[in-house]
Order: C-alpha cells, then sequence, then structure tokens
C-alpha cells in the first residue's frame, strides 16, 4: 500500500515546485478518508525519512531527486576525531575539512587544512592535547594575520569554539566502520564560509555565489536548519537577503 500512495504522491506534486502541510494532508486524506489525525503525522513523518518528499522547511516539502550531502573522510580525518574521542570522551565537536568545499567551487583550493569545533570551555584542553601530537601545526582560533600567513596546507589544524546546537550529522570513518565522526551539515558548512571571512577569506565573493548556487543546485537543502543556524551566528537577516537577491528561483516562496 505504501508503494502505491509512494508513486501517486510523486506524479500528483512531481511538477508543483513546493507544497505545504495542509495540501499534503488533504491530499492524503483524499486517498484514505478514513485517516485518522496522529496516522496522518505519522505518515508524513514517514515519507520524510524515506525520502519520498523533501522537508525544505518546517511544514514546506517538495518532491526532489537532490542527494543528501555526505562528505567523504579521509584516513587522516578518521585519525584526527580519535584523538577528541579518546582524550575528551563525550565532549560535543564538530570536525572538517576545507578540503570539501572543491566539491562546489569554480577554483579548486590547492591546500586546505581541518577545523575542529568544540565546546568553548574545552578550547584549551583541547588545543594543548593536540599539539602535543607534534603531526600538525594547531591553532586556537587564529585571527586574520595568522590566517593568511600560516594556515596554509593540509598538516594545519584550527581549533573553534562550537556554537551550540550548530547542525551536525554522524558519518562513518570508513567503510563498514563503526567508528563514527560528528561533522557539519551543508547548512552548516554555507552559514560558516557566509559569516567568517576571516577562516574563509579564500572564498569570498564571486567564489562563494559558486558555492552557494551549486549546494542549491545539486543537495537537499533543510532552510529551517540553515535559517536557525544563521540566527545563532546572528546573520539571519544577512543570509535571507543574500539569498533572495542571488538564488530567487531556489528560495522563492521558502523564505517567508
Amino acid at each position: 500500500m505504501s508503494k502505491i500512495i509512494d508513486r501517486q504522491i510523486s506524479k500528483h506534486f512531481k511538477d508543483k515546485g513546493h507544497f505545504d502541510r495542509g495540501i499534503l494532508s488533504a491530499f492524503l486524506t483524499d486517498l484514505d478518508p478514513e485517516i485518522t489525525e496522529s496516522a496522518l503525522i505519522w505518515r508524513i513523518h514517514d515519507l520524510v525519512n524515506r525520502k519520498v518528499i523533501d522537508q525544505v522547511k518546517l511544514g514546506v516539502y517538495i518532491i526532489s531527486d537532490k542527494e543528501v550531502y555526505k562528505p567523504f573522510v579521509s584516513d587522516k580525518l578518521a585519525r584526527l576525531s580519535k584523538i577528541v574521542a579518546k582524550e575528551f570522551d563525550g565532549l560535543d565537536y564538530c570536525l572538517w575539512s576545507t578540503e570539501w568545499l572543491n566539491d562546489f567551487t569554480r577554483h579548486q583550493m590547492g591546500t586546505f587544512f581541518y577545523i575542529l569545533e568544540v565546546e568553548k570551555d574545552f578550547l584549551e584542553e583541547v588545543f594543548n592535547a593536540y599539539s602535543e601530537y607534534k603531526q600538525f601545526r594547531v591553532y586556537l582560533d587564529p585571527k586574520e594575520e595568522i590566517m593568511e600567513r600560516y594556515v596554509e596546507s593540509e598538516i594545519s589544524l584550527i581549533i573553534k569554539p562550537l556554537i551550540s546546537r550548530s547542525p551536525k550529522q554522524k558519518v562513518a570513518g570508513k567503510e563498514k566502520s563503526k567508528d563514527e565522526i560528528y561533522v557539519p551539515t551543508l547548512e552548516k558548512i554555507l552559514i560558516d564560509v557566509y559569516s567568517d571571512m576571516v577562516t574563509f577569506y579564500a572564498i569570498q565573493g564571486s567564489e562563494m555565489d559558486t558555492l552557494f548556487e551549486n549546494a542549491l543546485k545539486r543537495y537537499q537543502i533543510n532552510f529551517t536548519k540553515l535559517i536557525s543556524y544563521a540566527r545563532r551566528r546572528n546573520k539571519e537577516k544577512q543570509i535571507i537577503s543574500y539569498l533572495e537577491n542571488n538564488f530567487g528561483d531556489f528560495v522563492k516562496d521558502i523564505l517567508e
């Protein structure tokens, strides 16, 4: 029965762009007039979980064949994650490589670095722990001059404070590995690049426009998550204006 409903939903909404919860609920009720409210809530939740529909913001959906962003985790990144996992069990963190940005930008970065964000009360301890390993040049929330002069290679690791409720995801360190690493979602990466001109000084202007355009074209974006995180970075109004002015076709009727 669920496969029949899936096909009917895909066929009906495929070319309709975005549709809200009320329209979806009415369609599901037409298919099954005896459905209860609790069953309706569960069915919509199930449709989202199984990627029959994508939720682009709270209560707004789309039929989409765009991918969910899942970055590649290198062996080096996996080794980096084991340090924080071993030395600081249970610590909230987020780790990634700026090499991932090459998936979106026009000009490929020849060098990249790693970013590890941790709870601000543990910044010094984490910085000291990684410095002891002597395998990386470790920088504690470096300023612009340090970024431009010294942070320029894959042996550079930047330690930064983690903003509360940052959108993260867990990915496997290796195929079939039980080790999982907390990395940023695409929504977090986009807002971080937009908000932090010091760390991401090399990806501004037209290069940032290209990054956003490719991300919006190719991957699923949860705009509720994106705007919520931008709000915590005090960039809500700015990012809404930026998206509306530069990518109106992608965000039409979503940001209202």
